[in-house]
């Protein structure tokens, strides 16, 4: 059993555990382990993630185990006046039990009124996809860049949102 709650700044190990975590395993086979590696290093760290919880118009869930454990992570932020989620990341032993569908609802709630919710997947990642096409969300665009990152094509998908 787990629980979702808005993160709280003493997360922020655990977060950063969690997602450099799932970097490495999700998207070293899809751009290589060093580069995911170091890509992480430099977006991931602690004090990174504290950071974005002051940050205008953002939101930050994890959720929780029974016993206490950080063992999901979802961070959401409004950027030029469209939604996006920029992180969800599940523990593997968390995975398809219907705790990214938890996290991303959650975020989801946070933002109503919001006309939609956007985000990038990686190329390759169907995993990811899958689970965003059964949640509601379509392709409208493909990029060479995911965030930022030359050279790593991805594919942007997006969902309406309920105005109320």
């Amino acid at each position: 059993m787990f629980r979702v709650r808005h993160m709280r700044e003493a997360d922020a190990e655990a977060v950063s555990a969690l997602v450099s975590g799932s970097w490495r395993r999700t998207y070293g086979r899809l751009m290589g382990v060093e580069r995911a590696a170091a890509e992480s290093a430099t977006r991931h760290q602690p004090e990174m993630i504290r950071k974005d919880l002051s940050r205008p118009h953002s939101e930050s869930f994890v959720a929780e185990s029974a016993e206490g454990e950080i063992v999901g992570y979802a961070y959401a932020r409004v950027t030029k006046g469209v939604l996006w989620l920029d992180r969800l990341h599940v523990a593997p032993d968390w995975q398809g039990r219907g705790c990214g569908a938890a996290l991303l609802h959650a975020v989801m709630l946070n933002f109503v009124g919001e006309p939609a919710i956007s985000a990038e997947v990686i190329k390759g990642n169907g995993a990811a996809l899958r689970f965003y096409e059964r949640e509601g969300f379509v392709r409208v665009e493909e990029r060479d860049a995911c965030g930022g990152i030359g050279g790593v094509p991805t594919i942007i998908i997006r969902r309406p949102l309920s105005r109320a």
